[in-house]
């Protein structure tokens, strides 16, 4: 058992909760049974599992640990402390278990293979709001998820926590030029419509069925004039005085909802189903 909290391998996990060295390491970290859970569900590339006795302090945690021995025998397992496991968790009481993963590569292929909305952020910084997205996205039929340059990294843990699993699911691009992308998205043949408080047009009265991308705007500013000048129709969402805008992850949620509608209608037209 490791009781060091300075011990090498476990500073080396504690630098995951900085964005530079997940991306010097090509690594982040998960915590808590229920996202573990799906890790190794899922089959997701593990490169270490790290536990400490409180996790066999339930059912539940045991369970985990038996089926992780029995499926994954291919990554490095570290037991430490309870109170070493605390130095590293991101919450104020951990479950005893933490995976560090290999982060993945997307790729655009992989988004334009799936069905459904591609949502595109400008500058989103809140990560309770991109695990959120990643939710709706993962429980709505998104297609994927695009963030600009200046927006929060996705592998940041309370992304991952706050998306409960859905970031294993829901394909994603980071780091992006939001004119190379719109270029880009337009060259595969979408359309590309922005959301802007001004807009005339209602989502509701907007095709959803066709290849869309959805573009949105950094909570609170909304996107520049220079990105909505690119798309190639706004649309709004209506909403009662006095408020004029909503939160983004709310904003994305209730426009994937309405293409999801729209789709399951269209197949319902198409089957002769009512």
């Amino acid at each position: 058992m490791i009781s060091s909290k300075s011990n090498q391998k476990i500073k080396e996990i504690r630098l995951l909760k900085q964005a530079k060295h997940r991306e010097r390491q090509g690594a982040y970290f998960i915590e808590g049974i229920r996202l573990v859970e799906e890790a190794v569900r899922g089959n997701e590339n593990i490169l270490a599992l790290v536990y400490s006795p409180r996790l066999e302090e339930t059912a539940r945690g045991t369970n985990l640990l038996s089926v992780a021995r029995k499926n994954r025998t291919d990554l490095e397992w570290i037991y430490i402390s309870d109170e070493v496991m605390a130095s590293l968790s991101d919450t104020q009481n951990h479950q005893g278990i933490l995976a560090v993963l290999k982060k993945r590569d997307h790729s655009w292929k992989e988004i334009e293979r799936r069905e459904g909305l591609i949502l595109c952020f400008h500058n989103l910084q809140d990560p309770g709001n991109l695990g959120a997205v990643f939710r709706t996205a993962d429980a709505g039929g998104g297609a994927g998820i695009i963030l600009s340059v200046g927006s929060i990294d996705p592998y940041s843990p309370k992304v991952i926590r706050a998306s409960m699993g859905s970031s294993f699911r829901v394909p994603f691009l980071s780091g992006l030029e939001f004119g190379d992308c719109i270029k880009n998205l337009r060259a595969r043949g979408l359309r590309i419509l922005a959301t802007d408080p001004r807009a005339q047009k209602s989502f509701w009265a907007v095709d959803l069925t066709q290849p869309t991308a959805i573009l949105f705007g950094q909570e609170g500013a909304g996107l520049p004039e220079e990105l909505l000048e690119k798309a190639d129709d706004l649309l709004t969402i209506p909403m009662t005085p006095p408020i004029e805008s909503l939160n983004v992850a709310m904003a994305a949620g209730l426009i994937v909802y309405e293409a999801f509608r729209q789709k399951r209608g269209s197949e319902g037209k198409n089957t002769g189903r009512s």
